[in-house]
């Protein structure tokens, strides 16, 4: 119930108070603004990417696994794409017609945790660069704002300045980008990080500035910022003054259709696992626990290649309890991954406020804010607030509540947190 004070005396709680917690987590939460900070101050490579800092251990928080689940360090560029045909299709028209005027956008792509991001954004770099477009990743917020950061960007794996995509002459990120020549496509991953309250009021006017004109399309050029992040991107450009979006350039990322998923996990199986014979039943009972979730197949399928392998590409019942066994635990592991940062308690909190909820359901902030307040007064509220904003385990729905983005993170939340 909302009205319950979630009670604990589980003996981390003594150990820390909420406040000293919340600082440790900020220093050593890679999602924490000041890491993100840190880690602007040099360019990041795809190696980067793929196997992120070890984060330590708040004090208070559960255990987590000893080692990290390959099938969540995979990002970028998947082996199998399939589906997004209408946010693909709109994406081309909008850089043909940003082409044909020499003009530019934002195509800002915001949703869970898992639920393909990051792959989308790539894909769409695929499909620009076949169109001609030149992509360059921002390796951070500050190339938005200091030149020789902007330098760190490759397209090609060549720098900007090479060509003339942007003007090695000009004094600022700005004029940099209206220098240059050609069609230019900037690719903003972790996009929520933008909103950074720590950030001094010359580097938001700065940012914001080079954002807005891009959006406006007022670059002389053909150029857009392809951007992806968490529930809280459209509010971070909101925050920097950029706040209409033109519902072409908006996607809300949900869920893999049926289609799509099914075709994802009939290549895992059959082209990279070698699978003898019609797959259709490791499908249906691997699709019965991912519900779309790209992230959820990969958790799935990783064990699923790796039985196969074993059995020389023969699919068993046994082999297939084995890999739907090794997938909830990847998947449950991903979901502690998420919620590192909260005490046993905090989860408690969260798990009593969405146990009476339908599985999908959301309520309003005032609610949660009220029944997280009750243990852990108003200041360490919002900060939990924000971080569980910033983890991905709270997003507004289109009706202005919250709820937890992935259905099946509810329900593990509430069957290892909630109420006895």
């Amino acid at each position: 119930m909302l009205g319950e004070s979630c009670h604990d005396t589980n003996k981390f709680q003594r150990e820390a108070t909420d406040e000293a917690r919340i600082a440790h987590t900020a220093r050593n939460d890679p999602f924490s603004e000041p890491a993100c900070r840190d880690r602007d101050k040099k360019p990041v490579h795809a190696r980067d990417q793929q196997s992120p800092p070890p984060v330590m251990q708040s004090p208070g928080s559960p255990p987590r696994p000893p080692h990290p689940v390959a099938g969540f360090l995979d990002r970028g560029p998947v082996r199998h794409f399939h589906g997004r045909k209408q946010i693909l299709a709109t994406f081309d028209g909008l850089l043909e017609h940003y082409s044909n005027n020499a003009t530019g956008g934002t195509f800002l792509i915001q949703g869970a945790p898992g639920a393909g991001k990051t792959a989308l954004l790539s894909e769409c770099g695929r499909r620009a660069q076949e169109a001609g477009w030149r992509i360059a990743r921002v390796p951070g917020v500050s190339a938005l704002r200091r030149p020789s950061a902007l330098h760190s960007s490759l397209y090609s794996g060549k720098s900007l300045l090479d060509g003339g995509v942007i003007d090695r002459s000009a004094g600022s990120v700005l004029e940099m980008l209206r220098g240059g020549v050609g069609p230019l496509l900037l690719k903003l991953d972790e996009a929520q990080r933008l909103e950074d309250p720590g950030s001094d009021l010359d580097t938001r006017i700065s940012v914001g500035g080079v954002l807005t004109a891009i959006h406006n399309g007022h670059m002389g050029r053909p150029l857009v910022l392809l951007a992806g992040g968490l529930g809280t991107t459209r509010s971070a450009f909101g925050s920097l003054g950029i706040e209409r979006f033109e519902r072409s350039s908006f996607v809300e990322l949900e869920r893999l259709d049926k289609d799509a998923e099914q075709a994802v996990i009939r290549d895992w199986l059959t082209v990279d696992g070698g699978a003898n014979g019609d797959p259709a039943e490791w499908i249906d009972a691997i699709m019965q626990e991912t519900h779309g979730w790209p992230r959820h197949i990969l958790s799935y399928v990783h064990p699923a290649l790796d039985r196969l392998r074993a059995d020389s590409g023969n699919m068993t019942g046994e082999g297939l309890n084995v890999v739907l066994k090794a997938g909830r635990e990847h998947r449950a592991a991903f979901y502690e991954q998420r919620a590192d940062g909260f005490t046993r308690t905090q989860r408690r909190c969260l798990a009593r406020i969405f146990e009476n909820l339908p599985t999908g359901g959301s309520t309003t902030r005032s609610a949660i804010m009220s029944a997280l307040a009750r243990k852990h007064g108003e200041a360490t509220t919002r900060k939990l607030f924000r971080l569980a904003q910033h983890r991905g385990i709270l997003q507004m729905t289109a009706d202005g509540h919250y709820a937890i983005p992935i259905p099946s993170m509810q329900a593990w939340l509430v069957e290892v947190y909630g109420s006895w």
